[in-house]
C-alpha cells in the first residue's frame, strides 16, 4: 500500500510540475506582446494644471490628460475661449503641443464643409 501512495504522489508531483512550467512559459511569452503600463509621471496633474493656469490669466481648468510624456491641460479664459496649454509631465515646463498635434490643429483648421 505503502509502495502505490508513493507512485501516485510521484505521478502528482510530476504532473504538476510540468503544468507550472508549461504556465511560466506561457506568461513569459506573453509579457513580450503585453502593453506595458505607463510610467508615473514625475510632476503630478496638479502642479501641472497651477502651472497652466498661470498661462491664462483668470482661466480655469476644463480636463487634464497625460499624453505620453505631456500633460495636456485645456483652461477655460474669463471670456470664454479654451486654451489648450502642453506642460512636460517630468519637468514641469510648458512646452510647445506634439507635433502630431500641432498637425491635427493645423488640418482642423484647414477642413471646410463643402456639403
Amino acid at each position: 500500500m505503502r509502495r502505490k501512495t508513493l507512485i501516485v504522489t510521484g505521478v502528482l508531483a510530476a504532473g504538476l510540475a510540468t503544468g507550472v512550467a508549461g504556465v511560466g512559459i506561457a506568461s513569459a511569452a506573453t509579457d513580450d506582446t503585453a502593453e506595458k503600463s505607463p510610467t508615473r509621471p514625475t510632476v503630478l496633474v496638479d502642479a501641472a494644471q497651477r502651472t497652466a493656469l498661470g498661462q491664462v490669466s483668470g482661466g480655469w481648468v476644463v480636463s487634464s490628460d497625460l499624453e505620453g510624456t505631456t500633460w495636456e491641460i485645456e483652461v477655460a479664459g474669463t471670456d470664454g475661449t479654451v486654451k489648450e496649454v502642453y506642460v512636460d509631465a517630468a519637468k514641469g515646463t510648458v512646452v510647445q503641443a506634439p507635433a502630431d498635434e500641432a498637425d491635427d490643429d493645423a488640418d482642423d483648421a484647414n477642413d471646410t464643409d463643402d456639403d
